[in-house]
Parts: structure tokens; C-alpha cells; sequence
């Protein structure tokens, strides 16, 4: 067994002396040249700037300022025809739903259409996302420049904790 383990050794020591040659044999960069390309198949790219200063990688759309507005006046408006359905503060680490919902405003503020886009399937926390959009319309007018064949879609986020109480992610402080 103890020559097997010995042989095992050797034969570790043979690979690893092997791979510090082949890693030693390559020049070394001449003094100011441009250090060597990456290799694999993807290309290197240069982050983005995001609004904010932080970075993104390249291939996000930048955000809308005139949109970013236009929903925090929205959610507003959301959070005041619901104020009694509401939770204050952060919300909780662990929340009993995050309910996205997608809805199409016309140039007039009303939601034409609004459908749930992800769940957790609680039919009863579907509803009252959906109920919540609906008791706020009419949302603020949109402005022009957002408006496709005179309408807006959009995508709010409802944060609901568990006892049922919400806040929608524009106007919510980051979880705890």
C-alpha cells in the first residue's frame, strides 16, 4: 500500500512540476505593452453608467427620468386611495408576497387593463394588488413622451407583509 501511495505522490508531483514549466514558459509582456487579451468566447465589455453613478453591465436600457416620475406620482397616488391597507416603515425580510402587476394607462390617467405578472398565487393577494390599482384610478396623466398609440404600460411591484398590508416598491425604504 505504501509504495501505491508513493507512486500516487510522484505521479502528483510530475503533473503539478509540468504545469509550472508549461505556465514558466511563456516571455514575459515587453515593459508598456498592453497586457494580453482574456481568453474564452465572450467579448470584454465596458460597464455602463447607470442614473446614480453606479454601474451596469452593457445591454440595460438606461432608466426614464420622465417614467421614474411619472410612477413615484403614481404609486403615490396608490398609496393614497389605500391608506388603511397600508404598512409603515421597511418592509419585513420576509414577506408573505411580491406581486407584480402590469397595467395600461391611457393618456388620462385611467387604467384601461391591468393583469398579474408574477405571484405567488394566492388569489386572494392577486385581487387585492389588482383592487388597489383599480380604487386609485384615475393615476396622474402621463406625459406625452411616454405615451405608444396613446397609452402607457407600466409594471408596479406590491410588497405585501403578512397580515395582508402593502406598499408598493416605488415609494417603499429598502427591505430590513
Amino acid at each position: 500500500m505504501e509504495t501505491t501511495l508513493s507512486a500516487t505522490r510522484l505521479a502528483l508531483l510530475a503533473a503539478i512540476a509540468g504545469l509550472l514549466l508549461v505556465a514558466c514558459s511563456s516571455p514575459p509582456p515587453a515593459p508598456g505593452s498592453a497586457p494580453p487579451a482574456p481568453t474564452g468566447s465572450a467579448p470584454a465589455t465596458e460597464p455602463s453608467r447607470a442614473v446614480g453613478g453606479s454601474t451596469s453591465p452593457v445591454g440595460l436600457a438606461p432608466r426614464n427620468p420622465a417614467l421614474e416620475s411619472w410612477k413615484r406620482s403614481a404609486a403615490q397616488r396608490i398609496h393614497q386611495a389605500n391608506q388603511t391597507k397600508l404598512f409603515e416603515g421597511r418592509p419585513h425580510h420576509l414577506l408573505q408576497a411580491v406581486i407584480v402587476v402590469e397595467a395600461t394607462v391611457d393618456r388620462n390617467g385611467n387604467v384601461v387593463t391591468s393583469k398579474v405578472t408574477r405571484s405567488p398565487k394566492i388569489k386572494k393577494l392577486d385581487d387585492m394588488a389588482l383592487a388597489s390599482l383599480k380604487a386609485a384610478s384615475p393615476l396622474p396623466a402621463p406625459p406625452q413622451s411616454l405615451l405608444v398609440r396613446g397609452n402607457l404600460v407600466f409594471s408596479e411591484t406590491w410588497l405585501v407583509q403578512n397580515d395582508g398590508t402593502f406598499q408598493v416598491r416605488t415609494l417603499a425604504l429598502p427591505q430590513e
